[in-house]
């Protein structure tokens, strides 16, 4: 925001703002993906071995008043509201980068390009 700030006080500057949001991140999470990235990153791998053990063959069920479907083996994802969840997407998308300015939140992306006369800042 700050930055945002600084160069809108150049009339002549363009500022664009890009809000990606990933739509159902923690579903597509691909474990065989997950498991590389960890391990390039240098996690030990019982380490991996142990996270990757929690998230293999999860059953869910869906439950809408008193109906309660079929369980199922999910295949992919992590569990929603649990402590590794945001990380393990974090791990997915951490090589995510571009070449303007950028901020990233654990399943959005805000890219940001300033055009113009891109006022610096100055300190007093």
């Amino acid at each position: 925001m700050h930055e945002i700030f600084v160069v809108s006080d150049c009339s002549e500057n363009i500022i664009r703002i890009l809000f990606v949001d990933f739509h159902k991140a923690f579903d597509l999470i691909d474990h065989n993906i997950l498991f590389n990235k960890l391990l390039s990153s240098g996690v030990p791998e019982h380490v991996i071995a142990w996270s990757l053990d929690f998230l293999n063959d999860c059953k869910q069920v869906v439950k809408i008043g008193d109906f309660v479907s079929a369980m199922t083996t999910v295949a992919a994802g992590t569990p929603h509201g649990t402590v590794s969840g945001p990380h393990d997407f974090k791990v997915i998308i951490n090589d995510l980068t571009f070449n303007i300015t950028y901020t990233k939140y654990v399943d959005d992306n805000c890219s940001i390009c300033i055009s113009g006369c891109k006022r610096q800042y100055t300190s007093i």
